[in-house]
């Protein structure tokens, strides 16, 4: 019997993955309003009632697939929760992998700002939860640079750890709509800029700070 739940389980999570990939794909294809419960069953291969089994009706689906992708990009990229980058170095590999983890990862997170960008879905289920997980990143950003920024830099500007954060996640969104429209831009490269920017306002920060109490600086 518990063989047979078992074998039932795996058949249950696998008709779940490729619903979600199905969504993922038709939305990169049609975008939020085109992608049907329909359309999802057709593309995964499974009835539609098999679509409703797991999720009550479209939100629901989209929100789902909205915190998946995201556990994924943050496996793929080794980000968690509750950490962040450990050095400038990691700072730069975390703006790199943000910009070109893979199509699946990217996907959602395309449609999660295009969710974003629909006031008329401010009840959505789906745009709740993207919003979320954008929250959930900036407060993780902005909790690792009041870590990293010297004590006496955070004390003269208490809101200097959340504006860098807000910087990183605006300037890498900036960088997801240019992929979406298909710009070939050089996207490493770019995320080197970021992470350069962002060292240099640390950079002037401290450097303020010290002028500020009367401490020598170097030229």
């Amino acid at each position: 019997m518990a063989k047979k739940a078992g074998v039932q389980h795996r058949q249950s999570e696998e008709s779940r993955r490729r619903i979600l990939e199905a969504t993922l794909e038709l939305a990169a294809e049609r975008g939020y309003e085109g992608t049907t419960i329909a359309l999802v069953s057709k593309r995964s291969g499974l009835p539609s009632g098999s679509v409703y089994w797991h999720f009550d009706n479209k939100d629901s689906l989209f929100a789902a697939l909205i915190e998946q992708s995201f556990e994924e990009w943050a496996r793929q990229t080794g980000w968690a929760s509750d950490a962040g980058p450990s050095s400038h170095r990691r700072l730069i590999d975390f703006m790199r992998d943000r910009l070109t983890a893979d199509d699946f990862s990217h996907g959602f997170w395309r449609l999660g700002l295009l969710l974003s960008l629909e006031r008329r879905m401010a009840d959505s289920a789906a745009r709740q939860r993207f919003l979320e997980i954008r929250r959930r990143m900036l407060d993780v950003l902005a909790r690792w640079w009041t870590n990293v920024l010297p004590g006496e830099v955070t004390a003269r500007d208490e809101g200097l750890a959340r504006r860098l954060a807000q910087f990183a996640l605006a300037a890498s969104d900036g960088v997801f709509i240019a992929a979406a429209a298909g710009d070939d831009w050089d996207f490493q490269g770019l995320s080197d800029m970021l992470a350069d920017a962002l060292n240099h306002q640390v950079t002037r920060a401290v450097r303020e700070t010290r002028e500020a109490a009367g401490v020598p600086t170097a030229p």
